[in-house]
């Protein structure tokens, strides 16, 4: 009898406790099957205030991959952000799993709907996306920069190419046909007078193209000199003009050289003005540049934009300055760099739902973090100072 009084309260306790779990484990099963990822902490336990949590009482997250803020890393997610957010879940015991999806949009649409209760990642606060959804106090300070290439040999061919321009390519042209004329000249007035000048066409105009050549050029090797009257006064006149267009070709080059070098460099957003841009779609840089009529290319993340970097598609990146900095400094190294000032000073938070009662106890967890030197410490990580 001692025996089956104690085995059935036992029993019962344990149908209640299996019952209990069971819907948590069910619901766990079913969003795996959806691709989520499973919840991290324990559920019906949070210091957040109610109606924070999703029906299941665990905090949906959506979340995109955007190094060095967020990235999957094994079987879980990695970077600045989450590194910042999972601190904060621990500290208020947050039961919570994250959604991937794949643009800064479907984050902002996803929270806004209520198909989740919250988003991060590089998540721009600006004034519209606040007109449909709450942020965090900034976990980051941010803005916009511009990624360009940094070929190794470009100075050399640079120069070659912008000497190959039609202008320049005209006046060699001349050029070339003056000594000709020159030297038929010289060598018609000075043959059967001067020794230095044979008989023969073809090595008596060599000789006086050679004889054009180097007093043009003020070197005058003194090998080869006129000794007729008329072939003095020719020189005399040759010099003279020599002089002139010696200066003209100088400065001719020196100008195009120096005008190639100012178009090539990016120094600031002007620059961009008839070059091809690309930006993200539907990302705050997209919107800024539209702002300030400056076409652009949207692509789908900034890894195709890199991309077309690269392959010389366009000639520039206007994007978050914090990742194309991490780019150039890993994916790009060597190839890119990042240019001018800081446009567009803006900070990253975390997304709630409009009138989220979570957002006050974040936002005391991401100060916290901030003053304690947690944050710093993380962009030490990620960053490299």
């Amino acid at each position: 009898m001692l025996g089956a009084a104690v085995l059935g309260p036992a029993l019962l306790v344990a149908m209640l406790a299996l019952g209990a779990r069971a819907p948590v484990a069910a619901a766990d099963t079913a969003r795996a099957d959806q691709g989520d990822d499973p919840v991290v902490g324990t559920p019906g336990r949070t210091s957040l205030p109610p109606g924070s949590l999703g029906p299941d009482g665990v905090l949906t997250v959506a979340v995109r991959e955007i190094r060095p803020f967020a990235y999957r890393a094994g079987d879980g997610w990695s970077g600045y952000s989450v590194d910042m957010w999972e601190r904060t879940a621990r500290a208020l015991d947050v039961p919570y799993r994250f959604v991937e999806v794949g643009t800064v949009g479907e984050q902002i649409d996803a929270v806004a709907t209520g198909t989740t209760q919250a988003a991060l990642g590089a998540i721009s606060i600006t004034s519209e996306r606040s007109q449909r959804v709450d942020f965090s106090q900034p976990m980051f300070d941010s803005g916009l920069q511009m990624l360009v290439r940094s070929d190794g040999d470009s100075g050399t061919w640079a120069a070659v190419s912008s000497l190959l321009g039609p202008s320049l390519l005209l006046l060699l042209g001349g050029l070339v046909v003056l000594l000709v004329a020159v030297g038929h000249l010289i060598w018609l007035l000075e043959r059967g007078r001067n020794a230095e000048f044979p008989r023969g066409y073809a090595a008596g105009v060599w000789e006086g193209i050679w004889w054009a050549m180097v007093t043009m050029a003020t070197v005058g090797y003194g090998d080869t000199v006129a000794r007729t009257r008329w072939g003095r006064v020719l020189s005399m006149v040759w010099i003279l003009a020599g002089l002139v267009f010696v200066a003209q070709f100088t400065a001719s080059v020196t100008s195009t050289l120096t005008v190639e070098r100012i178009n090539s460099e990016v120094r600031g957003i002007g620059d961009l003005y008839g070059r091809e841009v690309a930006t993200v779609r539907g990302t705050s840089s997209a919107d800024y540049l539209a702002g300030i009529d400056l076409p652009a290319t949207g692509y789908a993340d900034v890894d195709e934009a890199t991309s077309a970097l690269l392959d010389g598609t366009v000639d520039a990146v206007v994007y978050d300055s914090p990742v194309l900095r991490y780019f150039a400094r890993t994916g790009g190294r060597d190839r890119t760099r990042v240019v001018g000032p800081l446009y567009q000073p803006q900070g990253y938070g975390m997304v709630f739902t409009e009138n989220s009662p979570a957002v006050d106890a974040v936002d005391e967890e991401f100060l916290a973090l901030r003053e304690d030197g947690t944050a710093e410490s993380l962009e030490q990580r990620y960053f490299g100072g």
